[in-house]
């Protein structure tokens, strides 16, 4: 009787050695090791790359679309229409935007227009490179139209924008862009 104990007590010890190491094994899995290799096979370094890797024609076209929204709304919808804007600028860049259209606002509410821009022709990037305290930024220069509607008169002002974009972390726009500055002249 006493050997069926010992031995059912050792069966016991080795299961729970069994389950300890199948435990162990499901919760430290070691990570999966990634690494760049040559065509031949052989290990190599990557490096960041401080370049940025937009195309210009994506970034003509988000400035070109970005300042399409920042410069259409109406007198009636102008609050949700220029909120909707916010995910193009930098933090800067949306209060420095805010306040360009402070008094257009205004005037839009008072005199009941819609407002509505179009890129009038083809837009360039004029600048780009580092920039200190911003790691990489484009000027972007649009030949933009203007049109403002109200019951009875249209009026048309065409406008060069410059747009100042900077590279942001894709945690604060998925693009990993933002405007840091709008102008119009």
């Amino acid at each position: 009787y006493h050997s069926i104990l010992i031995g059912l007590m050792i069966l016991i010890a080795l299961m729970i050695v069994a389950i300890s190491v199948v435990l162990y094994q499901l919760f430290n899995k070691p990570l999966p090791a990634f690494y760049a290799a040559t065509p031949n096979g052989q290990r190599m370094t990557l490096a960041p790359n401080a370049d940025p890797n937009l195309m210009p024609d994506t970034l003509l076209t988000w400035a070109s679309k970005a300042a399409i929204a920042a410069y259409t709304f109406d007198f009636y919808n102008y609050n949700t229409q220029v909120a909707a804007v916010k995910p193009y600028f930098t933090d800067s860049g949306w209060q420095d935007y805010q306040r360009s259209v402070k008094d257009l606002l205004d005037t839009i509410v008072a005199r009941q227009l819609f407002v509505s821009g179009v890129v009038a022709g083809t837009p360039v990037i004029s600048n780009q490179g580092p920039l200190p305290g911003k790691d990489y930024a484009w000027r972007i220069q649009i030949p933009f139209l203007v049109t403002y509607q109200s019951a009875n008169t249209t009026n048309k002002r065409n406008f060069i924008v410059i747009i100042n974009i900077v590279r942001v972390p894709t945690n604060v726009n998925p693009q990993a862009i933002g405007i840091d500055q709008f102008i119009m002249i």
